[in-house]
């Protein structure tokens, strides 16, 4: 934890990072809709995992960062939405 002399210095620091997380959380959340809406195949299904990987670490770490347990909850909860199953299905379904 880091240590702070005036509250400036303190909330100067927790916005930067609730910009950094809000940044991560928007690429990650494009992520997901693109997967959960498009279902992506071959390289752009690599793209879109690798990329959305890369903005849920970043999310996490900055979210972590600041130490906002909601946000983190929220980050996680759209984790789960990879686990479930939203597509439309098959004609024959």
């Amino acid at each position: 934890m880091e240590k702070f002399q005036t509250l400036e210095e303190l909330e100067g620091f927790e916005r930067r990072w609730k910009i950094i997380s809000t940044c991560f959380c928007i690429v990650f959340a494009g992520a997901l809709l693109e997967h959960l809406l498009r279902s992506p195949r071959g390289g752009e299904a690599l793209w879109c995992y690798s990329v959305g990987a890369f903005a849920f670490i970043g999310a996490l770490w900055s979210v972590r960062r600041i130490g906002d347990g909601e946000r983190e909850a929220g980050l996680l909860g759209g984790l789960e939405l990879l686990g479930e199953d939203l597509s439309v299905g098959d004609v024959d379904d």
